[in-house]
């Protein structure tokens, strides 16, 4: 008893001699853990919530692309995300959706979209008039390779050209659609076609670019070059997310580079300082598969 009385005694003498200001110290360690150990808990906690909602992440934006078994998606920051799906032609470029994720199944870079999983996509915003682009686009553009043969249809021919061009290059539409309501296989084809459009205009109608070219403010000449340019940079797009329409679009860049006698110092000539670039067109000037 005696021994209990003593160290009560003792802790009580302890707590005289300390001073003041020590006890406001030593509050004020015990409160600083205090707060340290209750900010790392909600810290955990945000963790772990982040962790279990991100297979329920909601992702919104506008259909950009799509293929035979895909869509892409645009979101408002212009970053780019590839769904697979099997019902990719129920949805029409344009269109804006919301989709729930699953997951992330590969993070994409600024060249590439990064790719998710999702069971659930709704469509909030439907782009019907979207749904014949391609096959209308393809039509009106080969249809002008054909008037070009005919000479009761040559000048319709040429007038389409600058529509062609304009379409192209400078977002001007045809037959209602602009250039960024077609899917990427589209687009391949479509280069391809405008470049005997304009290999035939150089020599049916010599010197008619340079005449259209200095009554407006549009550049005409030179067109060959950045069809060219256009190809090889969605190829490469196309090959890092679509291995079966990069085949074709290395395919079908043979037959380019053949018919138009196309060479690789020709090439190299449109790229300024872009080791990568090089590579990468070199890939599809070559037909180098993977």
């Amino acid at each position: 008893m005696n021994k209990i009385k003593n160290l009560f005694k003792n802790i009580i003498n302890f707590f005289r001699s300390i001073r003041v200001s020590t006890i406001y110290k030593i509050v004020g360690i015990v409160l600083l853990f205090a707060i340290l150990l209750w900010i790392y808990t909600i810290g955990k906690q945000s963790i772990t919530l982040k962790e279990k909602n991100q297979h329920h992440l909601l992702l919104s934006g506008k259909i950009i692309n799509k293929g035979n078994d895909y869509i892409i998606i645009e979101d408002l920051s212009r970053n780019e995300y590839l769904i697979p799906t099997t019902i990719a032609e129920t949805y029409s470029i344009g269109s804006e959706i919301n989709v729930t994720i699953d997951k992330i199944v590969e993070q994409g870079t600024t060249n590439t979209p990064t790719i998710v999983s999702s069971n659930k996509i709704n469509i909030i915003n439907e782009k019907k008039e979207n749904k014949n682009a391609d096959s209308e686009t393809i039509n009106y553009i080969a249809e002008t390779e054909k008037y070009l043969e005919d000479r009761n249809l040559q000048e319709e021919a040429k007038q389409r050209f600058i529509n062609i061009v304009d379409f192209l290059f400078y977002n001007d539409s045809v037959n209602g659609y602009t250039l960024n309501d077609l899917t990427a296989k589209t687009k391949l084809k479509i280069l391809k076609i405008v470049l005997t459009i304009d290999d035939k205009i150089e020599r049916e109608f010599p010197g008619y670019k340079e005449t259209i070219s200095s009554t407006t403010n549009k550049v005409y000449t030179g067109i060959k070059i950045k069809i060219i340019e256009n190809y090889l940079n969605t190829a490469v797009k196309i090959c890092k997310y679509d291995k079966t329409l990069c085949e074709t679009a290395k395919q079908d860049f043979q037959d380019i580079k053949k018919s138009f006698s196309i060479t690789w110092d020709s090439i190299k000539n449109l790229i300024a300082n872009s080791t990568q670039l090089l590579k990468e067109w070199y890939e599809i000037y070559s037909g180098k598969t993977s």
